[in-house]
This record gives C-alpha cells, sequence and structure tokens, in this order.
C-alpha cells in the first residue's frame, strides 16, 4: 500500500476506535466523564502515533504539514462528536 493509503486508514482507524469504545463503555458504565476521557486519551495517542508515523514518511514539508493539521482537526472533530454522542446516550439512558 502506498503511504496516502495508509495515512486514510491511520486517520479512519484514530477516528472509529475510539469512538465506537465511547460508545461501548457509556452503555456499560452510564458514566459520562470517564467514557469521554478514557476515549480522549485513546484519540489522543492513537493521533499522536499516526502523525509521527506520517512525520517519518513524508519528505516534503508542505504535505507532511498539511497532513499534521488534518490529523488535528480530525481528533477535535471526534471529541466534539462523540461528547454530544456521549451526552444523547446518557440523556436516553437515564430519562
Amino acid at each position: 500500500m502506498s503511504n496516502a493509503v495508509l495515512y486514510w486508514t491511520f486517520l479512519g482507524i484514530a477516528f472509529v476506535i475510539p469512538f465506537v469504545i465511547g460508545v461501548w463503555l457509556m452503555r456499560k458504565t452510564n458514566r459520562l466523564g470517564f467514557s469521554f476521557w478514557i476515549t480522549t486519551a485513546l484519540n489522543i495517542v492513537l493521533t499522536l502515533a499516526a502523525a509521527l508515523w506520517w512525520k517519518s514518511v513524508t519528505s516534503d514539508t508542505f504535505y507532511m504539514m498539511f497532513g499534521m493539521a488534518f490529523y488535528g482537526v480530525s481528533a477535535v472533530n471526534l471529541m466534539v462528536i462523540e461528547f454530544f454522542a456521549l451526552f444523547s446516550i446518557r440523556k436516553k439512558l437515564n430519562p
């Protein structure tokens, strides 16, 4: 696989895995803060790992910075989307 395909694969993994684990934790424990902070930590770890990989395989500084910025935007978007998803699950579990 090319580095471009791996980039998008790692971006997807860093987005999907924390979201799925967050929803699963919220349904199991019904604790919003716990679920959110665990998945935020996992999100940060996966995003940093993917960003470090991207930095190691990219020689052009424009592509590297553009890719890093996209990883950062994705991480922040995941935190916002996940918080609202977990909040709505909490409201449904506690009517």
